[in-house]
């Protein structure tokens, strides 16, 4: 019993500090896209938002392919961290260069954006180590390096934008070097704390893992699709305003968002680890809920108590649209903090297959609901809507988990690696299925 205390009170601690990682994390997010309203002009600011856009799309590619199959493979990850940061670097490199050649193409249309794509390319590879690292960190229980390799690029961000503040140097370019930079800087410290000796330069780490990392893609894909189709049928429905409106909406939630997903990570490493099923699982799905719901509250609490003095200074001229959503959009925040526990049961116990399934079902409910909403009732009919939506997927993940059982999974291991060597003699990822 005093072994299983020890082992719950370590599991609480680090879930604590990746709370802070996390909250550090989406800081950094949100401070980024505040300091660019402020520091660039309007046209540059609304340029940044492409590279940036770009910047997620292509982090979030990475992270499905590379950073979460870690939190399924803990042991490999313990004992053969230089083969991901091999896989990680090669596959940063090819983001890199095409992100580098869209800025060559993009020059035909607009140089300085051209440039910064440029630059961002030149830097992605050590970002995507960066991410990597902070995955690493949760995977094999050690959140603080994941929490200072994050505050390092927090702090050599902040430092490099107030000196071109200072400087006058404040142009679209030096302001994506400044951030991007930085992350890069940070994305080096990998190097240093898993060292150089045992790099492994190949795919090979993706093939191994290729099983879920598919999967993983498909459910990142999925979400994109819907945000990048719902944006369209606001702006589309309700005007350029609204618009406006759901991204700074999106914008000021963020932090919470981040939150979400860095304990969802944390759940899945813990619960990797563990005999699928188990009273353990179930304690850890219950702390992780209770994690993310409390986490919502206090969320939803500050901003419907944030003075219009902050919000205008945070938002400027998109703060009075904003505020007419925030009471849907943080209600279907706590809605999604309700579920963030089961995503962490059903991952860390492998049963990626059903995940992705339920990622594509609610990514349809949850379009339908928007698309439905805006037509009836604009953007804040639009809100409710996503509210009503987010609670049927509520039903859909809860249900899902509680009738899970071990058996049901992908066949745990052994059925990985026979996917694995099928899709390296040829197979298609849909015959996995």
């Amino acid at each position: 019993m005093g072994f299983v205390d020890k082992g719950v009170s370590s599991a609480g601690r680090r879930l604590r500090v990746i709370t802070v990682d996390q909250a550090v994390s989406g800081a950094s997010n949100v401070l980024i896209l505040v300091l660019a309203a402020q520091v660039l002009g309007v046209e540059a600011f609304g340029l940044y938002g492409i590279v940036f856009t770009a910047f997620v799309t292509v982090q979030g590619c990475l992270r499905a392919l590379l950073c979460e199959p870690l939190l399924v493979h803990p042991e490999e990850a313990e004992e053969r961290p230089g083969d991901a940061i091999g896989t990680t670097t090669l596959l940063g490199l090819g983001a890199g260069v095409l992100l580098v050649l869209a800025g060559l193409v993009t020059h035909l249309w607009h140089g300085e954006l051209a440039n910064s794509f440029i630059v961002l390319g030149v830097c992605m590879p050590l970002i995507a180590l960066q991410d990597l690292g902070r995955y690493l960190g949760f995977t094999t229980h050690r959140p603080s390096f994941s929490l200072m390799i994050d505050t390092v690029w927090l702090v050599l961000m902040i430092a490099a934008i107030v000196l071109l503040a200072m400087l006058d140097h404040s142009s679209l370019v030096t302001f994506v070097a400044a951030w991007a930079g930085s992350g890069a800087l940070a994305g080096m410290l990998v190097f240093t704390r898993f060292g150089l000796r045992h790099l492994h330069v190949s795919l090979n780490w993706l093939r191994e893992t290729w099983s879920f990392s598919w999967r993983y893609l498909i459910g990142f894909a999925s979400t994109q699709m819907a945000s990048l189709s719902s944006s369209v049928v606001v702006g589309v429905a309700a005007g350029a305003d609204a618009l406006g409106a759901v991204r700074g909406t999106v914008l000021i939630t963020r932090p919470v968002g981040l939150v979400h997903l860095a304990s969802v990570a944390a759940g899945t490493a813990e619960i990797s680890r563990l005999e699928p099923g188990s009273a353990q699982v179930r304690r850890h799905v219950r702390r992780t809920t209770l994690l993310t719901v409390v986490a919502s509250v206090v969320n939803m609490a500050v901003l419907l108590l944030l003075p219009d003095s902050v919000g205008r200074l945070v938002l400027k001229d998109v703060w009075e649209p904003t505020q007419a959503l925030l009471l849907p959009a943080t209600v279907q925040m706590v809605l999604y903090g309700a579920i963030c526990g089961t995503r962490a049961g059903l991952l860390g116990m492998r049963a990626v297959h059903k995940t992705v399934r339920i990622d594509i079902a609610t990514t349809v409910i949850l379009t339908a609901a928007i698309c439905v909403g805006v037509v009836v009732g604009g953007v804040t009919g639009a809100y409710w809507a996503l509210v009503a939506g987010q609670a049927v997927c509520n039903v859909i993940w809860w249900t899902t988990y509680l009738r899970h059982r071990p058996e049901d999974q992908v066949g745990g291991r052994a059925a990985e690696d026979s996917e694995s060597q099928s899709g390296d003699s040829g197979s298609q990822p849909a015959s996995a299925q």
